[in-house]
């Protein structure tokens, strides 16, 4: 069947931020950048809320999403009526050191464009950090420079399921009136993105910009270069890495 859309997952596919090996220093200045917020509010020192936090650093198993405003009640020992404006204000800053990190990929606006001139409708489909809200991401999408390049954004925070559930995918689905196999999915995390992309019958490429995953059965891209290769309204293969 013609594939008419691509989906692309946001970090390190469109922008780089962080190797997930990283993430535990980042998670020590979000926390410290949140409790500065919640200094009048909260309940616990620094230090135990740091190590709270350590605990607090897993996903569901089965995908659900678990917010971050939950994991801040239980991380700070926040009282029911901790003002949502300070919430809201502690989220800002429990984000800033990951959007600190941010590079637009060199190919990603190109490529884009590319794509969006060949007639494809294009998506975002992407889980964020710690149930981040999806309003500060689409903010994101707005300082890289994304938002006008594509037709939707989808995030997890807004499904209540995170890659590789079925769920997100089958939003996606349902918001480009689309079926699976009409859309192609790239994203560089082999079980989130391309394992529950295929499980959702829709085809799918992992991006490796680095070279991380060199024994991935399934079709493999170094860039997104290649995904412009496009010829009679039908994706390419032929260059793809093995």
């Amino acid at each position: 069947m013609k594939i008419r859309a691509l989906a692309f997952d946001l970090g390190n596919t469109l922008v780089e931020y962080y190797q997930r090996e990283a993430f535990p220093s980042i998670l020590t200045e979000s926390i410290r950048n949140a409790y500065d917020v919640f200094s009048d509010f909260g309940s616990v020192s620094l230090e135990r809320a740091q190590a709270i936090a350590i605990a607090e650093n897993f996903e569901q198993p089965d995908g659900k999403v678990r917010p971050l405003q939950k994991r801040f009640d239980r991380i700070f020992g926040l009282a029911e009526q901790t003002p949502e404006a300070v919430r809201e204000k502690a989220s800002h800053a429990f984000l800033q050191p990951i959007f600190k990190c941010a590079r637009k990929y060199e190919d990603s606006e190109p490529t884009l464009q590319i794509l969006r001139e060949k007639g494809y409708k294009l998506a975002i489909v992407s889980n964020t950090p710690w149930g981040s809200p999806s309003y500060f991401w689409r903010e994101e999408l707005q300082r890289r420079g994304l938002t006008d390049l594509i037709d939707t954004s989808i995030f997890c925070v807004e499904v209540g399921w995170r890659k590789p559930a079925a769920n997100i995918f089958q939003r996606l689905l349902q918001t480009l009136d689309l079926t699976a196999a009409e859309c192609l999915f790239i994203g560089d995390e082999p079980v989130w993105d391309f394992e529950g992309a295929a499980a959702a019958g829709m085809p799918a490429i992992l991006i490796d910009r680095i070279d991380k995953h060199p024994s991935h059965n399934g079709m493999r891209i170094r860039n997104l270069e290649q995904l412009a290769q496009v010829s009679s309204g039908r994706i390419i293969y032929d260059s793809f890495t093995p």
